[in-house]
């Protein structure tokens, strides 16, 4: 094989990634890759924002902070980087906790959470493509849907929805999106809203209280196993995580409004489903 297709050792590109840089035909490693020891492996960018993000999981995972040390429970856990080296570059990965592991029909939703997506030190031209995005329900609520894959239980379907489905979406029709993510469009299923409302809460709770990060074009990675539900388990997998801080930078001592104001939003509408 190619070392221009050429994977490194015991990996396989990740299936479930619903939203951001993939590993496609005649490009080199810029999607999620799954290796054989069960973790995830994310690509660093060759750029400040790689430097940001492994700078990130390091402080977080490495600090006796006992605000930070918070968000252990709310970010893949990090097991550090990967090394790989081709006759022409040296690659490097971020190797991280699956989310979506041991789940027989995982549903992953990614909700990039924020009013702006742009970083302080962001281009006008970056500022102005990133504010023409997604606008239906960025501008109005606070939050987006970059991506969605859902194990629909009506129809026995995976339903792979990407960022053109989340452009299309407004304040009236994202309701309607979390219901299909949910599989709740004909039944609600209301155990599964209350325990991701309560990992939410959790996230809400964190971002009240913390003045250490701002958070620019970070996600929530939603992810339950329909499986459970289909057989009517009185065990719910759900699992809530933090995503992507290549954007990420010091608070001095302010509150993340932009991020909360989003958050809070999300909360809301999955509360009314109920």
């Amino acid at each position: 094989m190619s070392s221009l297709f050429e994977l490194p050792d015991e990996t396989v590109v990740l299936e479930h990634q619903i939203a951001g840089h993939r590993h496609e035909h005649g490009k080199l490693y810029t999607g999620m890759l799954k290796h054989i020891d069960g973790y995830v492996m994310k690509p660093v960018q060759n750029n400040h924002r790689g430097k940001t993000e492994i700078e990130f999981y390091e402080q977080v995972f490495q600090s006796s902070h006992p605000v930070v040390s918070k968000l252990k429970q709310i970010v893949p856990h990090f097991f550090g980087l990967h090394q790989f080296v081709t006759d022409t570059a040296t690659h490097y990965f971020i190797k991280l906790e699956d989310v979506a592991a041991g789940m027989a029909k995982p549903c992953i939703a990614d909700i990039k959470i924020g009013r702006q997506t742009w970083d302080p030190y962001s281009s006008p031209e970056k500022q102005h493509a990133e504010n023409m995005k997604y606008r239906g329900t960025k501008d109005p609520l606070g939050f987006c849907i970059p991506g969605m894959c859902i194990h629909d239980l009506a129809s026995d379907k995976v339903l792979k929805l990407d960022k053109h489905y989340g452009r299309s979406l407004n304040c009236d029709s994202v309701k309607d999106a979390f219901l299909l993510y949910f599989n709740s469009t004909q039944v609600i299923e209301r155990r599964l809203l209350a325990e991701v409302l309560n990992q939410l809460n959790a996230v809400r709770l964190w971002f009240e209280e913390q003045r250490h990060y701002l958070f620019y074009a970070t996600s929530l990675l939603l992810v339950y196993d329909a499986d459970l539900l289909k057989k009517g388990s009185n065990i719910l997998n759900v699992r809530i995580r933090m995503i992507d801080f290549a954007h990420v930078f010091p608070a001095h001592d302010s509150q993340d409004s932009n991020y909360l104001e989003g958050l809070y939003k999300l909360i809301e509408i999955i509360s009314s489903i109920q």
